[in-house]
This record gives structure tokens, C-alpha cells and sequence, in this order.
């Protein structure tokens, strides 16, 4: 059994590293959080070194890696900067429905531009009335001689101000059972792309976290695409968000991971520095034994995170009924244990960790969001109990336990 990453993931984290920590300066993630603006002068330039699509494929501008080289990206960004961190990967996440459904069309065209940094993407589901319910749309999708016609409103829309195309997930057929009958279609921005209709985008201020993000609402006006904007199979929209799930959970962890290790790295060293009755705070106990249960809880969601992506890169056969299990058991176990991990590092700093300036509040802030979107807890825990409720006694105890 072998913990250790490879050269080339050793040298890929490293790099993700250097370049997070040269580049998401304080004063520009502060500006950025302060104006709701989005990077996207560094989005460029971590497209232009190749940290943007690892893993799609080479010949589109990818890396041609994994899950894992991803959330090792992901993990060292979000660990220098909470906010620049989170944005940067929400800007190109939702293109990796188009990585694993689309044809090869469909990934030179969207795909390309994505991995220069040239191209945001943003993906539709949520509904205001269907938020963790994905088993029916109101947002329908009508076939036409020519084309596609799309009719309704999706909500919390990351990206929505500034994406260049959305993958929409619509109704197709109206008397399917719930879940079935329903199927995604791409979206561009420029009205160019579009047959007839229009698009209307909304944008939602005031937000409690990921200020550097835009979110928004989209509304849909008889909007008509071609037929070959349709992602996957037609009428199996949920397994296709379900597939792109099933990998995107894993990266939206490593967003809290990296989140969690960036408050542990500023509580450490202000509890070394930080001196009270002529000593450091990190020699009191009620210090020094917070910081030492914090570090026993990051290493336990790391490597929970590694070990799910690495599952999810085997692509085994065996494991392919149980991946959702740790897909879900990552999304819902991670971000929780992060949240808490940062909380205590708020206390670790007293009155000083309150204020922006210390940073940890702001990853308090941004993170609460990972536990909501891409399935709140809540649901990954639903998905948990049914898959337990099915697998084979005599398989859990055998090979997961």
C-alpha cells in the first residue's frame, strides 16, 4: 500500500503552488472580494500555464490527467486564497460535462478556449422551486424541424454574468416519470449562436461568500438552439449530471480542503508568534490542544479526497457501484470537517480573526458554500443510506471494511 504521490503529481502540486502563492496577493483577493469582481486576468494566466482542464483531453489544449492531478490544483489554490482559489476552478469545472458526454465536436469547440483560459462555462440545474430535487424540470425543451426550443428560469447560476456558454439541463418529454426524460443542451452567450428567442441574465448581489464569482439567474424566451448543442444521450439528462457529479464532488472537497489547510497554516503560525503573559499562545493548552486536534482532523479529510479521486481515476469495474458512495461520503464529509476546522482557527486568532484582514473569516464565508452546491450534505447522506441499503452484506464487510 503506497500513500505517496507520483514525481509528476509531486511536481504538478508544487507548481499549482508556487504559482497560487506568487500570484493571489492579498491586495488583489481583497479588491476582488470587495468590488465582486473575477480574476480573470489570473484565470488567464493559470490557463496559459496549464493548471485550467488536467484532465481533458491533449489534443484540445488538456492535460490528458485525472480527477486526483485536478484536486491536487485545486487543494494548493484554495489553500493560498479562499476566494481567487474557488473561482478560478468554478470558472472551468462545468466543461468537464462536456469531457465525458460531448462528441468530438462539441470538445474542440468548447473545450479548447476553456483550457487557454479564454472561455468560462457555467452549468444550469437548480430551479427556484427544484433546488436538491433534480427528478423533474420546469424548464422545458421543445424539438423543432431545426432546432431546440428552451422555455424557463434556472437560478444560482455561478458565473452567469460573465460565462461564455451554459449547459442547460431541460425537460424533453413532459409525461416521463420523474427523473427520466429530461436531457442537457449548451448554451452560448453571444446571441449569434442562437436560431431565435433570447436569454435573460440576472445577476443576485449581497452574497454571504464566493464574492468573486458572479451568480445569477437565467431565464430562457422561446430560445432556440441547433441540434447538435445537445450534451449525451438525449432523454438521460440526469445520468449525464449525475456522471459529471460523480467527479466534480470530489474537486468541490478539495475547495474546502484546501480552504481548511490555508486557516490551519495562519492560526499555526500566529499561535507561534503571537506571545500572551510573556509566552506563546500556542503553550497554553486550550491553544495548543485546539491546534493539535485540527491537524488530526485535516489529515483525515485529505487523504479521504485523495483516496476518492484516486478510486475515481482506476475507473475499476468492481468500484464503479460503490463509487458514488465515496463521492457522496467525500462531498458530505469534508466540507462539514472544514467548516469546523476554520471556525476554530477563527478563535485561535480571538478578536483579530473577526476581521478581514486575517483572512479565516473570509474562508468561513466562502466555504459555507461547499456544503450546499454540487448536492447539499444532506443529500449525499441520502445517497449514502440507499446505496448501503442495497449493496451486499457479505461485499461491505469483505472488501470496504
Amino acid at each position: 500500500m503506497d500513500f505517496s504521490l507520483s514525481k509528476e503529481q509531486q511536481d504538478i502540486k508544487k507548481a499549482a503552488a508556487e504559482f497560487a502563492k506568487g500570484e493571489f496577493k492579498p491586495e488583489v483577493a481583497h479588491e476582488c472580494e470587495l468590488n465582486h469582481r473575477f480574476p480573470r486576468e489570473l484565470y488567464k494566466k493559470a490557463g496559459g500555464l496549464g493548471f485550467v482542464g488536467m484532465d481533458y483531453p491533449e489534443e484540445v489544449g488538456g492535460g490528458g490527467m485525472g480527477v486526483l492531478e485536478n484536486v491536487l490544483i485545486v487543494e494548493e489554490f484554495c489553500k493560498a486564497d479562499s476566494g481567487i482559489g474557488m473561482a478560478i476552478h468554478l470558472a472551468y469545472l462545468p466543461a468537464k460535462i462536456v469531457r465525458i458526454f460531448g462528441t468530438a465536436e462539441q470538445r474542440r469547440k468548447y473545450l479548447t478556449p476553456i483550457t487557454r483560459g479564454d472561455w468560462i462555462c457555467g452549468v444550469c440545474f437548480t430551479e427556484p422551486d427544484h433546488g436538491s430535487d433534480l427528478t423533474r424540470m420546469e424548464t422545458t425543451l421543445v424539438e423543432k424541424s431545426d432546432g431546440f426550443v428552451l422555455n424557463g428560469t434556472k437560478i444560482f447560476t455561478t458565473n452567469a454574468a460573465y460565462a461564455d456558454y451554459f449547459i442547460v439541463l431541460a425537460q424533453d418529454d413532459p409525461d416521463a416519470a420523474p427523473g427520466k426524460g429530461m436531457t442537457t443542451v449548451l448554451v452560448e452567450k453571444d446571441p449569434s449562436s442562437r436560431l431565435s428567442g433570447s436569454l435573460e441574465i440576472n445577476e443576485i448581489p449581497h452574497k454571504m461568500g464566493i464574492r468573486t464569482t458572479s451568480s445569477g439567474e437565467l431565464v430562457f424566451h422561446e430560445l432556440k438552439v441547433p441540434k447538435k448543442n445537445i450534451v449525451g444521450e438525449r432523454g438521460k439528462g440526469l445520468n449525464t449530471v449525475l456522471g459529471f457529479l460523480d467527479e466534480s464532488r470530489i474537486e468541490i472537497a478539495a475547495q474546502a480542503l484546501g480552504n481548511a489547510e490555508g486557516a490551519f497554516l495562519k492560526a499555526l503560525n500566529h499561535a507561534r508568534e503571537r506571545r500572551q503573559f510573556q509566552k506563546p499562545i500556542i503553550d497554553f493548552q486550550a491553544i495548543g490542544h485546539r491546534l493539535g486536534r485540527l491537524w488530526s482532523q485535516l489529515m483525515s479529510v485529505k487523504y479521504l479526497t485523495y483516496f476518492a479521486a484516486w478510486m475515481c481515476d482506476q475507473k475499476n469495474e468492481k468500484d464503479l457501484a460503490t463509487l458514488p458512495l465515496f463521492t457522496s461520503m467525500v462531498k458530505h464529509h469534508v466540507p462539514e470537517t472544514a467548516k469546523k476546522i476554520i471556525d476554530e482557527t477563527i478563535t485561535v486568532f480571538g478578536g483579530y480573526g473577526y476581521f478581514l484582514e486575517q483572512d479565516v473569516e473570509r474562508r468561513y464565508r466562502d466555504n459555507r458554500i461547499v456544503e450546499m452546491y454540487e448536492g447539499t450534505v444532506e443529500v449525499q447522506l441520502n445517497n449514502m443510506v440507499r446505496i448501503l441499503k442495497k449493496l451486499n452484506m457479505d461485499f461491505i464487510d469483505s472488501s470496504l471494511l
